[in-house]
């Protein structure tokens, strides 16, 4: 169970940072719980994109 957590909570941060290592993804025994991390972590990412533009409006986050 603790390398389960582990593993998750690894493809979380990953996800959250636009970074997949395909070594954990693919391992047979936590490989599913990374890439659960790394959607949810993807997820937060995109929330908090969206949470700033809502903020700061698109202009302001593009540059444009």
């Amino acid at each position: 169970m603790d390398d389960a957590l582990v593993a998750y909570n690894a493809g979380r941060v990953d996800g959250a940072a636009g970074f997949r290592d395909p070594q954990i993804a693919e391992d047979p025994e936590v490989g599913a719980d990374y890439r659960i991390g790394l959607l949810d972590g993807r997820i937060a990412a995109f929330h908090l994109n969206r949470e700033l533009r809502g903020i700061l409006g698109p202009d302001d986050v593009t540059g444009a």
